[in-house]
């Protein structure tokens, strides 16, 4: 995440691009070479059509969902995110309302230091939580 202040990486302006936002330096210790070269080789393989579609979309899914607004979600839920990752910061105030619209909420974890892609990031730390998630439901 950009620094406080700083332009947010997400969004560009006329005329520039995306890559005009990447961070340069390193590579974090979560993503090798390797592991890149995989995904820019599938974007340009494939384009970005299939995960820009899941955007394209979201005005068909409130419409779909229209009957089930406001209904609280009464599942047994989980919920682990990055403390770095923009959503959480976007979705702060959803998060808290968990207690009314996620009623069957077991367990909620916000990762220190953690972005968007928790999986790759915290692999050990995800598997657990995942894994006594799992334990704890009723069979």
């Amino acid at each position: 995440m950009p620094a406080p202040g700083a332009p947010d990486p997400h969004f560009v302006g006329v005329g520039a691009t995306l890559r005009d936002r990447f961070p340069a330096g390193p590579l974090p210790a979560w993503l090798d070479q390797r592991d890149l070269d995989v995904y820019a080789g599938e974007f340009e393989r494939t384009g970005l059509t299939g995960a820009l579609n899941r955007y394209r979309n979201m005005d068909r899914d409130w419409a779909d969902l229209a009957a089930h607004a406001g209904a609280p979600i009464t599942q047994p839920s989980l919920f682990v995110g990055g403390s770095l990752d923009a959503s959480t910061t976007w979705l702060a105030d959803a998060i808290e309302a968990f207690p009314v619209t996620l009623p069957g909420l077991r367990s909620c974890h916000l990762l220190d230091g953690c972005g968007h892609w928790i999986q790759q990031e915290r692999p050990t730390e995800v598997n657990r939580i995942l894994t006594d998630w799992l334990a704890d439901l009723p069979a």
